[in-house]
């Protein structure tokens, strides 16, 4: 999926007032806890984030059929700042559900880092 696409499935699910620049920062900060929290595990990256000059061509890092997680986070941060903290703890409980069975699945699928090794 990429930014462009996230964030026109977020803005026809949902309606919001939000600027492009704060969804896109949102879905930096998602991006961010990916790689920190599960794509660290087996491949250390350097993620820089994305602001408005990233291009809306960009690939975001949850693969099919995990891209929900972005529609997920960025209805949770609108209801958040909207101040809807029941629709909040709905949308929160979704994405924290995509989140951790991607990690699921990255994690039976990729080895873990090896940092120990035998010497003879």
């Amino acid at each position: 999926m990429t930014l462009e696409e996230a964030l026109a499935v977020c803005d026809r699910a949902k309606p919001n007032q939000y600027s492009r620049a704060e969804k896109i920062r949102w879905l930096s900060d998602a991006d961010g806890l990916i790689q920190r929290e599960i794509l660290d595990y087996s491949e250390p990256g350097e993620f820089a984030g994305y602001d408005e000059e990233t291009s809306a061509e960009t690939v975001l890092l949850a693969p099919e059929p995990y891209c929900g997680i972005y529609e997920a986070y960025l209805s949770a941060q609108i209801d958040f700042h909207n101040g809807e903290f029941t629709r909040y703890q709905n949308s929160a409980q979704l994405y924290n559900s995509v989140f951790s069975a991607l990690a699921g699945w990255y994690r039976r699928t990729h080895l873990p880092l090896q940092e120990n090794s035998i010497s003879m």
